[in-house]
């Protein structure tokens, strides 16, 4: 009995340090898509869409030799029934929030985006409200009025005013929520709409949501950058870049998600939940450190507790 209760406590403890350590590279990536997508901090770039493209190319062929690694299988034939799911899943989760991600980067401070970007729950509730008619009581009421509090926040009393459309950045910041917002209800509409034993894991769904987002970002990309259509453009992507998609791929988009899935399996999906609002706080301060941007305690940690409570006070209704 003891040896069990001591095992369960590791668990619990590896699942914490998983959960801390995905966050925390979650968090770094704010302003290291900040550094990418500016000349100014980082010096000589490419437009923020190809590093999308990049990325994601790198991700789907990461992702592919895990899923048949791990299930021994791509499941083609479950694709083929599901397509429109996955392909508006990758509609949302991938290239709307990566227009969203990168083009809001480069005209906002990433401390004020990583806050903004908090609230996609809030955005998951009025969604939900709005288009499954799912109740709207008081406290969801009261809690999307303090998320777009917090935002308000940001928005109006951030001390990074050096930045080249603050406004214009969050917009695009808050268009990527909306995005993943959008993607979480079609993802959970999905999922229930399966018997239990057609469920695909969720290795399947994130390998093939990134195929379809990679496939509807690329061409659209091309388009607004036609001198990519030249192979020899890619020898020319200066090697910082280079080094910032290795991170975004392997450790934020691949790693930082089997560690978080890895730590769902030990505990449950709300107790792991938690752990997101940890995210905003390392964007912030990861921000401040690296990449030089200004902390106001009484700005950031109003809005953060805004964002927060609003978030706890909707999800206990």
């Amino acid at each position: 009995m003891e040896s069990t209760q001591n095992i369960e406590k590791q668990n619990v403890l590896k699942s914490y340090i998983l959960l801390i350590v995905a966050t925390l590279i979650w968090g770094g990536s704010w302003p290291l898509g900040r550094w990418l997508v500016s000349k100014e901090l980082g010096g000589e770039t490419i437009p923020p869409l190809m590093i999308a493209i990049v990325r994601y190319f790198i991700v789907i062929w990461t992702f592919f030799l895990l899923l048949r690694w791990r299930e021994g299988t791509i499941n083609f034939s479950i694709v083929t029934k599901h397509w429109r799911p996955l392909f508006l899943m990758g509609l949302t989760s991938v290239t709307i929030y990566q227009i969203g991600f990168l083009y809001g980067e480069s005209y906002t401070a990433a401390s004020d985006a990583s806050l903004i970007v908090a609230t996609n729950p809030i955005w998951v509730f009025i969604l939900s409200g709005l288009f499954l008619g799912e109740g709207f009581g008081w406290k969801k009421a009261v809690g999307v009025l303090l998320a777009f509090l917090g935002v308000l926040f940001v928005v109006g009393f951030s001390p990074n005013e050096n930045v080249p459309d603050r406004f214009l950045g969050d917009l695009f910041i808050l268009f990527a929520a909306l995005g993943y917002s959008a993607y979480t209800i079609i993802y959970r509409n999905y999922m229930n709409g399966l018997a239990p034993s057609d469920k695909p894991s969720s290795l399947f769904v994130i390998t093939w949501v990134s195929f379809f987002g990679f496939l509807i970002t690329t061409p659209i990309s091309l388009v607004i950058n036609p001198e990519y259509l030249n192979p020899l453009q890619y020898l020319q992507i200066p090697e910082r870049i280079w080094l910032g998609v290795i991170y975004l791929s392997f450790l934020s988009t691949v790693g930082a998600y089997w560690f978080y899935l890895e730590a769902v399996k030990r505990l449950n999906a709300s107790r792991a939940a938690i752990f997101i609002n940890l995210v905003p706080v390392w964007g912030v301060s990861f921000s401040v450190l690296f990449i030089g941007e200004l902390l106001d305690p009484v700005v950031h940690i109003s809005a953060f507790l805004l964002i927060s409570s609003g978030i706890f006070l909707a999800n206990r209704s």
